[in-house]
């Protein structure tokens, strides 16, 4: 490795000259970092609040109002959490939605702990089923995502890149979707969105706007930019194929879907279209775990059931995790792949540690055998970031201590607590 790239690779490598760095992996399996393409790390102090409710009742009653009383504080304490969670489980690039407010604390975290991340600020100017405190007015909304792209795009020496982020089509007038696709084509930024997660939010967004949401994106415009879209669960073959001819990139988040009861994604079928899959654990609160080891194998568990055993192979949930994943959110080819002048974001593990048997296909391990699993090294940008299996340059525990505090003060008050 030569500053943030990697310039060598294999069984035997030339001597390492000045500011070349050698990693020794004998007897450890090497890939590229995990790509989690969907997170909402402010959720992360949320952990076990939100329990046993669907989709809208979830947001309604109990996400939608903690999420408009979490001050700076509180969101520093949630995404250094969720942060940490992330990179101890191997992943080197975060697509993260904030929230109305305080996006920037979680960009501020992300630059300190050295992660590749895209962020963006949640965007919603309708009040029905919000808060008043986390609904603008549209203008002021992008204005202020545009600031945050404006001072953070770009920092960590790269590593940092800001998102245009509406929630979904039933929290933004149609007024706002035309100007973030505007300003979304015109500066290339991504638009990264949750789309078609349950019936309901078909029927809310056919009842506001005309048409299902895939239908309505294109409407407006936000097809033609980049486009990182979450869930899409309930899509139609047409508004699959839509999706393919504009280049969208798709999130599947099993570990959501299943715990909210929302549904199972037709995987094979997106995929056959053309469409490129990344995979995300979402938000602590409505996961739990924050591993995209998790979420390849009960994926590929829930595609066996629905699609057939070895429908999607083992090495397809692996290249969703890394190089399709980079595809889907638009950083391919700097990351998700090990090649000379690729961006050197990757991970090793020990065989051994893992309880692996040596004589075993590492994909199989990989996407079936690895519960418990953590990558002992993790390197984002050419730098350590996990070293035997621990932080490099935080600690966890203290990074825990300040979110259980944050978390018990907040319940001790009664604006948090479960429910």
């Amino acid at each position: 490795i030569q500053d943030d790239r990697i310039v060598a690779l294999g069984a035997s490598l030339p001597p390492a000259g000045p500011g070349v760095r050698c990693l020794p992996c004998t007897d450890q399996l090497a890939l590229p970092g995990f790509v989690q393409g969907h997170l909402h790390v402010c959720q992360t102090l949320f952990r076990g609040w939100a329990e046993a409710r669907r989709l809208a009742r979830w947001l309604g009653e109990r996400i939608l109002p903690l999420e408009a009383r979490l001050d700076a504080d509180r969101m520093r304490a949630a995404a250094a959490l969720g942060i940490a969670e992330a990179l101890l489980g191997g992943a080197t690039t975060l697509v993260d939605m904030g929230s109305v407010h305080h996006t920037a604390v979680i960009a501020e975290v992300a630059e300190r702990m050295g992660v590749r991340a895209i962020v963006g600020k949640a965007l919603m100017d309708v009040p029905a089923d919000a808060p008043a405190a986390l609904v603008q007015e549209g203008r002021v909304a992008l204005a202020e995502a545009l600031a945050l792209h404006e001072q953070w795009d770009g920092a960590g020496g790269g590593r940092l890149q800001v998102a245009l982020a509406p929630r979904f089509t039933p929290a933004v007038s149609a007024g706002l979707w035309k100007r973030i696709a505007r300003e979304a084509q015109r500066r290339g930024l991504l638009v990264h969105t949750h789309i078609s997660e349950t019936p309901w939010e078909n029927e809310r967004c056919t009842q506001m706007h005309g048409a299902p949401p895939v239908e309505m994106l294109e409407r407006w415009g936000v097809l033609a930019a980049r486009a990182l879209l979450v869930h899409a669960i309930w899509i139609t073959p047409a508004q699959r194929a839509l999706l393919a001819r504009h280049g969208a990139g798709l999130v599947h988040c099993p570990g959501s879907n299943t715990k909210l009861g929302s549904g199972i994604l037709d995987l094979p079928a997106l995929r056959e279209a053309g469409v490129p899959v990344a995979l995300g654990s979402d938000g602590a609160a409505c996961n739990d775990e924050l591993a995209i080891l998790s979420e390849m194998r009960l994926g590929a568990q829930l595609q066996n059931v629905t699609a057939g055993p070895g429908r999607i192979p083992a090495a397809d949930w692996l290249q969703m995790a890394t190089g399709e994943g980079a595809r889907a959110v638009g950083l391919a080819p700097e990351i998700g792949r090990l090649a000379v002048g690729a961006a050197a974001d990757l991970q090793l593990y020990d065989p051994v540690a893992c309880g692996w048997d040596p004589n075993a296909d590492p994909t199989h391990s990989l996407v079936y055998a690895a519960g418990g699993a953590r990558p002992h090294a993790v390197w984002v940008a050419g730098q350590p970031r996990v070293w035997d299996g621990s932080l490099v340059g935080a600690s966890l525990e203290s990074i825990r201590g300040a979110a259980w505090e944050a978390r018990a003060a907040w319940a001790a008050s009664e604006e948090g607590g479960a429910g």
